[in-house]
């Protein structure tokens, strides 16, 4: 374990009404810095289990099927991040309800629902981020979405390719963010591994450092912060976040994903550039190539 007496780098916190399209410019995105905005959705804006069905209830989801023992088990020993279930809300939530979600670690994530009822309620807000603050969606078809499902599960440390948004509408979740320049302190899976080059190998709660020695040299730029109902949280692009459903029950946010400016900010780690070249190509292609040498050298190693 690494000591706790290091004291954890703070999150700037902000209100709305208070943040200027050239405070945001200046303070936080031509820096590449996270923050928090207080007050970005109002509380009574409740997005639970009610709300959910009656507004996404019929639709078909992607659901992240991690198996009930996975995250005990080291990365490193994983033979694929996860298996994937196509799910209605309305059935997603009988495994919140009976208690299935969580022992299956079931993870309704990333799911596009910009031309839903349930986006079109928070519009106005959204709004906020393109209009006040000039944020430019990462592609024509980037938009809203949802992240749902039950307490107590970890999405791992990984990062972005572009400058993302996250907003808690039920719930809280912890979020642990390390900045770009320590990419190699978190030691990424190699390109063409087991898995993507934007995870992490390391568990940050109980890190091997006998495999991964210089982890000890992120104590000092570890953020955290736990984002509330209403809260907004700006993730620059690459910075690494590891994000932990807190409490009881189940929780659910949404994230949007942004261009990045000043361009350079593109650059600003090995794995980051590489990521970045890759988006220009057809994801199926990317990922059909990166199997392929995976299997190559795993039949040559063998």
């Amino acid at each position: 374990m690494i000591s706790s007496a290091a004291p954890l780098k703070q999150i700037d916190h902000v209100s709305a009404s208070k943040l200027s399209r050239e405070v945001f410019q200046q303070l936080y995105r031509n820096q590449g810095k996270p923050f928090v905005i207080d007050d970005f959705l109002d509380h009574a804006i409740d997005w639970n289990l009610e709300f959910l069905e009656s507004n996404l209830g019929d639709q078909l989801f992607a659901v992240r099927d991690y198996g009930e023992h996975h995250f005990a088990t080291p990365k490193n020993q994983w033979t694929k991040y996860c298996n994937h279930l196509n799910l209605t809300i309305h059935k997603f939530i009988e495994h919140i309800r009976d208690g299935s979600a969580k022992s299956r670690n079931l993870y309704l994530a990333q799911n596009p629902i910009g031309s839903t009822q349930a986006a079109q309620s928070i519009a106005d807000e959204m709004g906020f981020l393109t209009q006040n603050l000039g944020l430019i969606p990462a592609i024509s078809e980037a938009t809203l979405n949802l992240w749902f499902g039950p307490a107590g599960h970890t999405e791992p440390l990984h990062f972005d390719p572009s400058d993302g948004t996250m907003m808690m509408m039920h719930g809280s979740k912890q979020v642990v963010l390390y900045p770009p320049q320590q990419s190699r302190n978190l030691y990424p899976f190699g390109f063409y591994d087991v898995l993507p080059f934007w995870i992490s190998r390391v568990n940050i709660d109980q890190p091997d450092l006998d495999r991964f020695p210089d982890f000890t040299k992120t104590e000092l730029d570890r953020y955290e912060v736990v984002l509330n109902p209403g809260q907004l949280l700006y993730i620059p692009a690459q910075w690494w976040h590891e994000v932990t459903a807190q409490g009881d029950g189940y929780v659910c946010s949404c994230n949007h994903f942004w261009k990045v400016k000043p361009f350079t900010r593109n650059f600003q780690s090995l794995q980051g550039v590489v990521l970045f070249g890759i988006n220009f190509l057809p994801w199926k292609w990317v990922l059909r190539f990166s199997q392929l040498i995976h299997r190559i050298k795993k039949s040559l190693a063998g």
